[in-house]
C-alpha cells in the first residue's frame, strides 16, 4: 500500500489485488464518468476497479461476478482515488475555497471519509 502513488491493496474473494490509479487511469475514469462517478453503483465501481487493476483478466464483468462485499470495496476504491489526487495529507479548508471545479466527486469523497 503506497498512498503517495494512489496504490492500495483490495481483497476480492480472499485474493489481494493492487489497485493503482495512474494519471492515465484517472484520465480514463474522468472521461467515462466525469468528476462525479456514482460509487453506490456496483457497475461503476467494477469498471473503475478494472481500469486500476493492472491485470488484463480482471474485467468489470469478472469483478461483478465475484460478489465481494460492496461497501468495503467501494470505500477502498474511493480512498485510493483520494490518495491519487491529493496524497495522504488531508485537504485544507483554504484549498477547498480556492478551487471550485472539484465538483460533486470530491464532495462525495469528503462526505464518505
Amino acid at each position: 500500500m503506497n498512498p503517495v502513488f494512489g496504490e492500495k491493496k483490495i481483497q476480492l474473494n480472499g485474493e489481494d489485488y493492487t489497485v493503482r490509479f495512474t494519471w492515465k487511469a484517472l484520465a480514463a475514469i474522468e472521461n467515462k464518468y466525469g468528476d462525479a462517478p456514482d460509487f453506490f453503483n456496483p457497475e461503476v465501481v467494477a469498471n473503475i476497479l478494472s481500469i486500476a487493476i493492472n491485470d488484463s483478466e480482471m474485467t468489470a464483468e469478472k469483478i461483478l461476478e465475484m460478489n465481494a462485499p460492496f461497501v468495503p470495496v467501494s470505500l477502498a476504491v474511493q480512498e485510493a482515488l483520494q490518495w491519487a489526487y491529493f496524497g495522504k495529507e488531508p485537504i485544507s479548508k483554504s484549498d477547498e475555497k480556492k478551487n471550485r471545479r472539484k465538483g460533486g466527486f470530491f464532495r462525495l469523497i469528503r462526505r464518505l471519509f
